[in-house]
């Protein structure tokens, strides 16, 4: 079947009619099924989540995401935003991991991460998988590592013998606990955010949480 001009122009209609909706499905955030209420501290935060600021601050910033979601690739350079504005002030920010079984590459990026975090280079693989979304295949994932300086042969054994699995999969059963339904979910101080998913609305919130 030959296709027209007039096909195409409605097909094109309809690719920016789904991006707008996905795009403005990610901006709002809204979970209906959240509650004001804090989640107890301890399941949002452990002895081994990785976490970048200071142990003692006031606001806590709590991401459950997954590194192959195109949501979450789009909250990435915010965060990272927020991150360098609220340097100096007191506020952290943890990563916990929820990857999605729609995403095949996903658990493995999740275990490559921690061990990442085992060899001390978290933030750095968090960043270089965020970065590259469309190329998380196990030969990308090596490739990452031997560029942020990991010991190579210990990551591969690692990825191999599903080393982290567990520890990813009781990050997930945390975020169940706390009635994580899709990625990205934030906290802040305890309690699942739901309003723009922007610079301005985040910061928002962090500065009300730390008043």
């Amino acid at each position: 079947m030959e296709i027209t001009t007039e096909m195409k122009v409605l097909g094109g209609v309809l690719l920016v009619t789904i991006a707008i909706v996905v795009t403005g499905a990610f901006l709002v955030g809204q979970n209906d099924t959240a509650s004001d209420e804090p989640v107890n501290a301890e399941i949002l935060v452990n002895d081994v989540s990785p976490i970048t600021g200071a142990s003692d601050a006031k606001v806590t910033v709590v991401e459950f995401g997954d590194f192959e979601c195109p949501a979450c690739g789009q909250l990435h350079p915010l965060l990272q935003q927020l991150k360098a504005d609220n340097k100096d002030k007191s506020v952290r920010f943890v990563y916990r991991h929820f990857p999605l079984s729609q995403h095949p590459n996903a658990q493995n990026a999740a275990e490559a991460a921690v061990e990442a975090q085992r060899q001390g280079k978290f933030w750095e693989m968090h960043d270089t998988l965020f970065t590259n979304q469309a190329k998380l295949d196990r030969s990308s994932l090596e490739q990452y590592a031997a560029t942020i300086g990991l010991d190579v042969a210990a990551f591969k054994e690692a990825l191999d013998k599903h080393t982290h699995r567990a520890r990813v999969l009781d990050d997930r059963s945390d975020g169940q606990v706390a009635q994580v339904t899709s990625t990205p979910t934030l906290f802040i101080n305890g309690v699942q955010f739901t309003g723009q998913y922007t610079v301005k609305g985040l910061q928002a919130a962090i500065d009300e949480a730390g008043k």
